[in-house]
């Protein structure tokens, strides 16, 4: 997941926010995925997962939330899920045609057995996304202090494309690079699409990385391209 899924995140509970109170509103939802991509790679080894998130936002832009997912690194001791617990705050600008978002988020591995340093890690990104008519163009930087496993800073840039071709389809692009550290150099993108149907939503991208069999550690077919696709369903909002 970690910050690109924060943003579907936002997106699924928007039809609600509009229902919250002053304090707020809790949003939740569940979602099956075929694969777990993070920034191209898999870490589910390709493999179908459950994911689900809890989100909770306030009208002043305030929001906090936390993510979980299965996760499948392929050897002994290695974490089986992954929790995501985040925080920020979202700026209107230009009458709400655009928005600053400043967001803190702990990745952490609790049921992790791997010898030597941690693998969780913290992450602060920067996001500006700008509408205007079905165009939705989103751009992001972050930076995580210490990578897993001792890797070191790593640094990231990512910029989205959205545009609504009905109330119902949005298609979808996103590239990204990133490097520093050791073993997190990598240039990733998807192109895609995906629809609601009432509190579904389903999403179908293909997904690629110019990491090859050869750079991607023992699990060499995690950098393959692959087409990946998921169904959410929203829960109804605690209010």
């Amino acid at each position: 997941m970690k910050a690109s899924a924060v943003a579907v995140i936002l997106a699924l509970a928007l039809p609600a926010v509009a229902n919250a109170g002053d304090w707020g509103g809790l949003f939740s939802a569940v979602t099956l995925a075929s694969d777990y991509r993070y920034q191209g790679v898999s870490e589910s080894r390709g493999r179908p997962v459950v994911q689900g998130y809890l989100h909770w936002w306030r009208p002043d832009g305030v929001y906090a939330g936390v993510f979980a997912t299965r996760v499948d690194f392929g050897y002994p001791g290695a974490p089986s899920y992954e929790i995501d617990s985040y925080a920020g705050k979202n700026f209107s600008l230009q009458g709400g045609k655009t928005e600053l978002k400043l967001q803190g988020m702990y990745t952490s591995y609790p049921d992790n057995r791997t010898p030597g340093p941690t693998l969780d890690f913290m992450q602060a990104t920067v996001q500006a996304k700008h509408t205007r008519g079905p165009w939705t163009t989103i751009g992001l930087v972050s930076y995580v202090p210490h990578g897993s496993y001792g890797s070191g800073p790593v640094m990231r840039a990512e910029g989205e494309a959205d545009v609504a071709i009905s109330k119902a389809v949005t298609l979808k692009a996103l590239v990204g690079s990133q490097g520093g550290g050791r073993g997190h150099d990598r240039t990733y993108w998807s192109l895609g699409a995906s629809t609601t149907w009432k509190t579904l939503t389903f999403d179908l991208r293909y997904v690629d990385t110019d990491r090859t069999r050869a750079n991607c550690g023992f699990q060499v077919k995690a950098c393959d391209a692959a087409v990946v696709g998921s169904v959410s369903v929203s829960l109804p909002p605690i209010l």
